[in-house]
């Protein structure tokens, strides 16, 4: 019999759905093993949205299940865990809440009516699936009658298992998932009132604390995607130990390189994936979803196991490498974090330290591993927020400050992208032409009416902002616009013959092989009006194009590229010249 080719069952997070439903799975149960040798009990886990977190917190669910072990041997005998299985196995009833599906419109009484509803019904599923111990549904019935509030429901099941001497496992999916919704989307006054004072979310984490303390909870496993909320509800993790650094768990989420090419490999073999389209769909998945490093103490990077599966998914589905590379989900969670940059139609301090990141490419600052959302403002605490999102990585550490870098082109875009919103929303920008001197950019190379087009923009409202007056301001704007292109990877402080090339427009030939191949660099010069007293523009002209000509005999660099000078001041653009 014929053995049919395993599905990218893309976007399902069930285990058992997946193995039963011949999905491509990426065996991750050897961190079972590891996660019962560090000998805590109560254990945090923080990585970006859609890297894995759900299915793995699902494989834990199916693993220790102990109305699951007559499925052991179907679920898990051809994995790791299968043929090495810890004593634990089957071992526990299992308490599960998943935080994603608890609406954050609303009014704060809606919104707690549906966390109490979602508690409630996650309790009365324990009762039904274990009844054995509990009695069953109708036990529940009796018990919790006239239970409505989700931390006093848990506190009386809590109290309920500790009289039974029920020890089981609790396991939370996305602790933070809708609290953070709340916050980007209704702002810091509605956060704060679920999660201090007596916040309904506040309240329900002190009764897990106290389940924890009679060891009712035997094992606890949460995931989520930053430490804000745990560190507003209970000033940090106090009740257990945070993994999510810890170097022997930086692939538990997340594709290691050669996960991924197992996987094209997979494809490749089953003619799903065109043996001649293999090497450029390593080289795409490279740059746009590799890259992520979880801890100082290892070299492991790992892909966004989210992007990859997307990717091949969708080059299946046309049978040919795609043009869009991003999932429109991964968008979606990103700009719900727009409060982050602007506030009240006004671009706020982070506004300029977010542009600088991704203008430099890296920078420096601690890894906070706490901190609440009122220290947002605080540049370490902005910073480390933005490494948990993502946006950010570990590239190296230096002493008690870490070297962080945008990870990939995926990221990169999205954050771009994120900036532009920002700068339409503060200075309700129109570029509905853009587009139109774009095309004319990637189908005949014709590169100065989309300069001009975006400097014309850019002292449109050169006077409304401070941040403007700098040659990082002009540049961010410039880089903003240029990065809206998919079929340009735009790079910025490039290393290029023991230099540094302001901007470097790079064609995307492998995604579209029709565009116009040309590449360019672009020196940009601010010019205050002292330095124009001391040198003409001819004279920085000339500069500027010593610079472009020793950068454009980097090897990475085409001989045919065009070497762009700009020379502008705070009030209008002086020069816009190519050679």
């Amino acid at each position: 019999m014929a053995v049919m080719t395993k599905k990218i069952l893309y976007g399902k997070s069930n285990f058992e759905a997946i193995i039963e439903g011949n999905g491509y799975y990426v065996d991750k149960t050897h961190f079972i093993e590891k996660l019962e040798s560090i000998g805590a009990d109560y254990l945090l886990f923080l990585r970006p949205r859609r890297f894995g977190k759900s299915l793995f917190i699902s494989t834990l669910e199916h693993y220790y299940d102990i109305n699951r072990a007559g499925q052991f041997d179907e679920l898990f005998g051809k994995l790791y865990i299968g043929k090495n299985p810890t004593p634990l196995k089957n071992s526990f009833p299992i308490l599960k809440f998943n935080f994603s599906g608890v609406i954050s419109q609303g009014t704060v009484e809606e919104i707690e009516h549906s966390f109490n509803l979602g508690i409630l019904s996650d309790i009365r599923l324990f009762y039904a699936r274990y009844e054995q111990f509990t009695g069953g549904e109708d036990t529940f019935k009796d018990e919790f009658v006239s239970v409505e509030k989700a931390s006093d429901a848990l506190r009386l099941f809590i109290n309920l298992m500790f009289k039974k001497q029920i020890k089981y496992y609790l396991l939370i999916d996305e602790y933070d998932n809708f609290a953070n919704n709340i916050l980007a989307d209704h702002g810091k006054d509605r956060y704060h009132k679920i999660t201090h004072g007596t916040g309904f979310l506040r309240n329900f984490f002190t009764v897990i604390k106290s389940g924890t303390d009679s060891r009712t909870v035997e094992k606890m496993f949460a995931t989520g995607v930053s430490p804000l909320v745990m560190s507003d509800v209970t000033s940090g993790f106090n009740m257990g130990e945070n993994i999510s650094t810890n170097p022997n768990f930086v692939e538990m989420a997340g594709f290691t390189q050669s996960e991924v090419e197992t996987a094209v490999d997979y494809y490749v073999a089953e003619k799903k994936i065109k043996k001649e389209d293999q090497s450029a769909m390593l080289q795409i998945l490279k740059k746009v979803a590799n890259n992520y490093r979880f801890s100082a103490n290892s070299d492991t990077e790992v892909y966004n196991s989210n992007a990859v599966l997307y990717y091949i998914y969708q080059y299946m589905q046309i049978n040919a490498l795609p043009k869009d590379v991003i999932d429109t989900n991964m968008r979606t969670d990103y700009q719900k974090l727009r409060f982050l940059v602007i506030e009240s139609h006004k671009l706020n301090g982070n506004f300029n330290l977010l542009s600088e990141v991704i203008q430099t490419n890296q920078i420096s600052s601690e890894l906070v591993k706490n901190f609440p959302v009122t220290e947002l403002i605080e540049r370490d605490k902005f910073v480390s927020f933005l490494y948990y999102l993502g946006f950010l990585t570990i590239k190296e550490r230096d002493l008690d400050q870490y070297i962080f870098t945008v990870p990939n082109e995926m990221c990169q875009e999205i954050i771009w992208e994120y900036v532009r919103k920002a700068l339409k929303d503060a200075y309700s920008l129109e570029l509905v032409d853009l587009n139109k001197v774009y095309a004319k950019m990637t189908k005949q190379g014709e590169w100065e009416p989309l300069f001009n087009y975006i400097f014309a923009e850019f002292y449109k409202i050169s006077s409304n902002r401070d941040f403007i007056y700098r040659e990082q301001g002009i540049k961010g704007f410039l880089l903003a616009y240029l990065n809206m292109s998919k079929a340009y990877t735009v790079h910025s402080e490039t290393e290029m013959n023991k230099g540094y090339a302001d901007i470097y427009i790079q064609p995307n030939v492998l995604i579209y092989p029709e565009m116009c191949p040309t590449h360019f660099i672009v020196e940009l010069k601010y010019l205050t009006k002292a330095e124009l007293k001391e040198s003409s523009v001819e004279a920085h002209f000339n500069h500027a194009r010593s610079q472009l000509e020793q950068y454009g005999k980097d090897q990475k660099v085409p001989a045919e590229a065009i070497k762009i000078v700009a020379l502008s001041t705070n009030e209008e653009l002086l020069l816009l010249k190519a050679f």
